[in-house]
């Protein structure tokens, strides 16, 4: 008698969890179909480019008619043998020359975070004008936006001294959500009627 009724106990706490299960899993359903479940957290990915390889740089120039234009150079090197070189001109106008690269099918979040990080050195040094590193994350091509900032750029003042490798960090969130794409961008943004002509190595970019 005992064990009869021990059984059906046993019986009933197991229908008791199947029970449960079923409506957690029903709970979660529904708030997938009505968009508001969140997708899992994937483990954040990391690339670095130290412009060693072919593949590493999809460059903006403006087509060397605005004196903006980069290319690989392994005169000045952080690591490896070759870095990115920028040549800048600015003259009575402003902008900047960048580096960018794309990334299919991102993770999908409101907030992604995005890390961009990288070495700049020029034979000059000090912050007596506005030439500034310059970072992007967004789901769509940075654009020439003239030195105005533009959707997704940011900026942070170049005040290293000549002929040393200075380290610049940027953080972000990007909301990937529908989107196919993820792009990111490094550059030197100019503002002063000048030429001169930057080092950037050791890109690196944390999604995630």
């Amino acid at each position: 008698m005992g064990e009869t009724m021990l059984s059906k106990k046993l019986t009933a706490i197991a229908a008791a969890v199947v029970t449960a299960g079923t409506a957690l899993f029903a709970g979660d359903a529904a708030a997938a179909a009505a968009g508001t479940a969140s997708p899992p957290r994937a483990a954040a990915v990391t690339y670095t480019y130290d412009f060693d390889n072919l593949d590493d740089i999809v460059q903006h120039d403006d087509g060397d008619t605005s004196g903006y234009w980069v290319d690989k150079n392994g005169t000045v090197v952080r690591s490896g043998s070759t870095a990115a070189r920028f040549r800048i001109r600015s003259f009575n106008s402003a902008g900047k020359p960048w580096i960018q690269w794309y990334y299919l099918n991102p993770q999908q979040s409101s907030a992604l975070p995005v890390e961009i990080s990288f070495y700049v050195r020029s034979s000059s040094g000090g912050s007596a004008n506005a030439w500034n590193a310059a970072a992007y994350a967004g789901t769509v091509n940075p654009h020439s936006d003239s030195g105005s900032p533009s959707a997704g750029w940011q900026y942070q003042s170049i005040t290293h001294t000549a002929n040393t490798w200075a380290k610049y960090t940027f953080t972000t969130t990007v909301n990937t959500l529908s989107q196919s794409e993820l792009n990111v961008a490094v550059g030197i943004a100019a503002a002063w009627p000048a030429t001169r002509t930057y080092y950037v190595d050791d890109v690196v970019v944390k999604v995630g």
